[in-house]
């Protein structure tokens, strides 16, 4: 996921106009690990939240963000 988000700021940067970062692997609903929830959640989120927020931060110290819309989402908003 950290190399899509440094590849999605270079291509912002280059002009593309429309860029989607998908991560797979948040199915936590086995019962045995290492799919459980207790066990993976907290590896995926360490393996998410660093790269988002050097996407943030590398867009606002290059003047990007002001002008990009990010939308944080999943598949659970029901």
């Amino acid at each position: 996921f950290a190399n899509n988000c440094l590849l999605a700021r270079r291509l912002v940067e280059s002009g593309v106009r429309f860029v989607q970062l998908y991560d797979w692997g948040w199915d936590h609903h086995g019962s045995s690990q290492p799919e459980d929830m207790k066990t993976h959640l907290p590896v995926k989120t360490q393996q998410i939240d660093r790269p988002i927020a050097a996407l943030l931060k590398d867009l606002k110290q290059r003047g990007m963000l002001d002008e990009t819309l990010v939308v944080w989402g999943g598949e659970f908003g029901r």
